[in-house]
This record gives C-alpha cells, structure tokens and sequence, in this order.
C-alpha cells in the first residue's frame, strides 16, 4: 500500500513538473503578475528534490511521527495499553456509536481550538485502536480520527497555525468571522458523522452482541446443570438406557461448546489483530510482563500530562490571545543569577518559553515520556531501546512519505518568498488568471484559486503568503470574508490532495490506498466545500 502512496506522491510531482515545461513562473505584487518566462524543472532537479524534500521536511514532520511511534512501542511492552484499550472498550459496550461520535467531536474541536494537527495525531493511534476493537473498518476509523483533525482545520477558530496566520499575514483580528466560524463548524461536524455513520460497517454490533449472547448462553446453561445436579441428588439412579442418552446428549453439548469456544477464540484473536494494527509496533513483542498485575494509572497519567504539556507549549499565546505570563516568566527564570553566573540560562539551554515550542520538541517530549514510563514500568535498558526501536521501525516508512509529500512545496516554497528569489511559480501565473475573470472579490473566483493554490502550497504558512498578494488588494469588508474563505478551502484541500501532509500520514498508518480514501471522503468533501461558498456567499450579501 506504501508503494501506492508514493506512486501518487510520484505523479503529483510530474504534474507539476509538466506544468513547470508549459506555463511561465510569475509573481503577484500590488495587483499586477511580473512574468519571468518558464523555469522548467530539469533532469538533475527531478531526482535531487525529492531528497531534499526529506531531509528538509524530516526535522518538520518525520521526527514527530517517529517520536509517536517509539512512546507507542514502549507503552505497548507495558501491557498497561492493552488495558487502557480494553477498558475503553468495555465502557462503552452497547454504545459504539456514541464512542465515534465522541472522537470525532475531540479531534475537530481540538484541531479547531489549537490548530496544532501534529502534536495531536499523538491520540490518534489510541482511539483508533479502540475503534478497531470494536470492529470498525479501517476507513470509518481514518475519518474519525485523522480525517476529523482536518476537518477542524477547515473550520479554524484560534488555531495557531491556520487562523493565526490568517490574522497575521491578512492584519486581521483573531475574532474575524468567528461567528461564521463556529456556525461552519457546527455544519461541518453534523455532515461528518452523517457521512461516517452511513458509510461505516458496523461489523461492531453484530460481534459485540455475539459475544454479549454467548455470554448469557453460557450463564443459563451453568444454571441448568447446577439445577440438574440437584434433582439427581433427590432422584433414584437412572436407568441405564437414560445414562446412554444423557452420555450421548453430554457428549453433544461438549462438541458444540467446544465449537463455541473455537468461534469465540477465532473472534478474540481477529479482534487483537485489529486492535494492534492501531499500534506501533512493526512485530509482536512480549509484554513486560505477562502474568503480574499491572496498573495503567501510571500509563495514563504521564500520557495525558505529556500531551497537555505540549498543547500548551506549542500554543502561542502571546500572538494569538495577548496573554504574556509564560514568556516573562520564562524571562526572570533565565534571568537567575547565582554569585553573577546566569545558572539557569546555562542549565535550562534550548528550552524556550512555554507558547514557543516547535515539532522538535514535541518530539523530544515524547522521548522524555517514553523514557519515564520505562523507568517506572521497570525496563531494561535492551527492553527499552527494543521497544521504541520497534515502535520507530513501524512508523519510519510514514514519517517519509510524509516528508516526501512536501516534495513541490521544496520548489515553491523559496520561489514565491522575495529573500530567497523572485522568480516566482505556475502558481501565481494560473491564479492570477483566475482572479482576472472577476472584479474584485468573488465567492466562487477566490474559492476555486484557493484549492488550485492548496495543491501547489501544502504548508497554510506558504499559502496564505501567496494567495494573501492576490486578497490583500480587495478592500476591508472584502478582505474578512475572504480570510474565511481561504484557510476553509484549503483545509478541504488538504482533505483530498496527495500531496496534504497530515493525509498521506493517515493513509500510510492505516494501510488506505488514495484511492479508496476519495472514494469513501468524496461526498463529505463536495459537502464541505458547498457549505463554505454558501456561508461566505450569504456573508457577502449581508
């Protein structure tokens, strides 16, 4: 399936590479398009970008990822995962639906909120592994968990890295259209649990209550026999024609429990399978310990504190809501002195102030947290380095791939940024013919170079620098609405194009081929994209 991804990775680029061979690069500056004539992408540049995609965008998005994957590895060796599974799965028996309804709602409003898709795919092979235990197909599980992520980021509210963007390169305020925002949130939530509820196998119910019936099956039958047990006890000895068929009608009843317990075993092995290839492991590995008792407490404490933790840190408070308390306390720390030695400038080097962390150290907070829970769970250092290796080993091939997605952003990326050149992209050349079809600002013109944009510009930072040289010219009522308009459609794009990040991470944890994902996604997404021309277009009337 991994070959299939990077097949659609492939064409992608050599879409973009024919396009570089026919239409001439230009750059969109104060409402006019200074044309440089055609810059196509060579033999040498065919070969050498793709790898310079990897290793420019491994630090970005491949050391997350592989971060994620080796906490899992260690977690999983605990066995206490297996119970934090299980348990959510109890709880929620009879109640399946209800329990997908609620990741989706946490992954669109968090992602919504924060903006900060990566730190949260950390949840994602958690809640999926519960969804696959309940027997959920992989592709309900896909748009429930990473799908529901992007979903959030179309309908942004303060997320840092789509609204604050937004708001920054725009100059608009972090409250613009959040009305509007929040109603498109609303819209898009309802139509995703629509799509998902009616798209999705429920596989789950019938084996849940399978199982729930041979439960209660086996309950009655041990009251029966302790019935029968008694009645022998007041009875004369039967007769020996009686104990012939009594022998025979035990020997039935213990072939078909037998069967029983067979079926029953063949479901738990199929339903730990599923709920492993949620995990991270690459092979089975042994529990650290199989037969003790193990508390998930621990587990649970140090994962849920790790991830606040980065969510907070990550968050950049200052720019986005004005709140300054962790950047001046960060501050009088660094500023300590001990007999005029800066002690904590020195012992505290490379942690900057909560509201400024970046990927890397989400990564390096997942390093810390995989390390504690093996002290606590009693590794051994072989255990532990086996275990996040493991871990890593599954998650490598996600991490490139995912980095090898930003392969024509490597192209554009420093094109359209003025300190690196001014030669420009087929990306202006094509919008800028699009916004000429209309004057001004038009739903349906800007909506549509939005997504030709999304395709060329993977990264919202690249993009609304580019498309926001083409709204910047409409005027202040025009130029609120379109602020909405843009970082919505993009997040659409961002649900179908091969070339989204966060999809290509999804499509390769879950085993989804591209196109069985546009298959399953294309409806909601029509949807999607509809609900935002309608909701900027009644906006505009108003």
């Amino acid at each position: 399936m991994k070959k299939k991804l990077l097949k659609v990775i492939g064409i992608s680029f050599l879409i973009f590479v024919v396009l570089s061979w026919i239409i001439p690069v230009g750059i969109y500056s104060n409402g006019e398009l200074s044309t440089n004539g055609i810059d196509p992408i060579g033999l040498f540049d065919l070969f050498n970008t793709p790898i310079q995609a990897i290793l420019s965008f491994a630090s970005v998005y491949g050391a997350p990822l592989v971060a994620i994957g080796g906490l899992y590895g260690v977690m999983e060796k605990t066995g206490a995962l297996e119970k934090v599974v299980s348990k959510m799965v109890n709880a929620f028996m009879g109640k399946e639906r209800g329990f997908l309804i609620l990741t989706v709602l946490l992954f669109v409003i968090l992602s919504s909120v924060t903006g900060l898709v990566i730190p949260l795919f950390v949840l994602v092979p958690l809640f999926a592994a519960v969804l696959f235990a309940m027997n959920y197909d992989k592709l309900t599980v896909l748009a429930s968990t990473v799908g529901s992520l992007i979903v959030g980021s179309i309908a942004s509210t303060y997320g840092i890295n789509i609204s604050g963007y937004t708001h920054s390169i725009l100059a608009l305020d972090i409250n613009n259209q959040i009305v509007a925002k929040l109603i498109l949130l609303v819209l898009l939530v309802i139509a995703l649990i629509f799509v998902i509820l009616t798209s999705s196998k429920r596989t789950t119910n019938k084996s849940l209550k399978e199982a729930k019936v041979v439960k209660d099956k086996k309950e009655v039958e041990m009251k029966s026999s302790t019935k029968v047990s008694d009645n022998k006890k007041a009875k004369k000895p039967a007769s020996k024609t009686s104990n012939v068929k009594a022998s025979t009608k035990k020997s039935a009843t213990s072939k078909t429990t037998v069967k029983k317990s067979t079926a029953k075993k063949n479901t738990a092995k199929k339903s730990t399978k599923a709920s492993t290839k949620a995990l991270a492991v690459s092979k089975p590995i042994k529990k650290i310990s199989e037969k003790a008792k193990i508390s998930a407490i621990p587990l649970v404490i140090i994962f849920l504190f790790t991830v606040i933790l980065c969510l907070v840190g990550m968050y950049n408070w200052s720019d986005m809501l004005g709140i300054e308390v962790f950047s001046d306390f960060h501050e009088a720390v660094m500023e300590v002195e001990i007999e005029d030695f800066p002690i904590f400038a020195h012992l505290l080097s490379g942690i900057t102030a909560i509201g400024s962390w970046n990927n890397l150290h989400f990564a390096g907070a997942m390093l810390i947290a995989a390390c504690v829970i093996a002290w606590i769970y009693k590794f051994s250092f072989d255990e532990f380095i086996d275990s996040f290796v493991s871990g890593v080993k599954k998650w490598l091939p996600t991490a490139c791939l995912v980095s090898l997605a930003g392969v024509i952003l490597m192209i554009v990326g420093p094109a359209i940024a003025s300190y690196y050149s001014a030669t420009g992209t087929v990306a202006d050349t094509i919008n800028a013919k699009i916004f000429e079809l209309t004057d001004g600002f038009n739903v349906l013109t800007t909506g549509f170079a939005s997504l030709i944009g999304s395709f060329f510009f993977n990264d919202y930072q690249y993009f609304i620098y580019d498309i926001g040289s083409f709204i910047n010219t409409f005027d202040a009522a025009a130029l609120s609405n379109a602020g909405l308009l843009v970082q919505s459609v993009f997040g659409v794009g961002m649900l179908i194009l091969p070339t989204s990040f966060i999809l290509i991470a999804g499509l390769s944890l879950f085993d989804v081929s591209y196109k069985e994902w546009m298959k399953y996604i294309w409806k909601f997404a029509l949807i999607a994209f509809l609900l935002i021309l309608l909701t900027c277009g009644i906006i505009t009337l108003l």
